[in-house]
């Protein structure tokens, strides 16, 4: 969330965003976030302590209506979500992947170094 939160604040105020930031709880929710106008922040608080990071991002994306035309996508997260949502970009909307820069810094599961 930091990387998310600093782009934003150092955004273009005419550069248009719709942001997912999937949180572990409703208490991580920040309000003082400073975003250009027309971002729009999804704030996605999961309900279930044991559930997989980045499940909630990946569906609400998926259902979500993005803009028409071409836009870049920054992913950052969870691996599976990383892969799974630049997969779901490319495959079903048919984002170029130039147009999608992801990168997974965890694996649920697995202790990291």
């Amino acid at each position: 969330m930091p990387a998310t939160l600093a782009i934003l604040e150092r955004s273009a105020s005419a550069l248009p965003a719709e942001v997912f930031l999937e949180v572990p709880a409703r208490e991580d929710i920040r309000s003082d976030v400073i975003a250009p106008p027309g971002t729009t922040i999804h704030w996605l608080p999961r309900r279930d302590p044991g559930a997989r990071p980045g499940a909630l991002a990946l569906q609400a994306v998926k259902q979500a209506q993005l803009p028409a035309g071409r836009f870049y996508t920054w992913v950052a997260g969870e691996s599976s979500l990383a892969t799974r949502l630049r997969r779901h970009l490319v495959s079903e909307r048919h984002i170029l992947k130039s147009d999608v820069c992801f990168r997974g810094y965890f694996s649920h599961g697995r202790a990291g170094v």
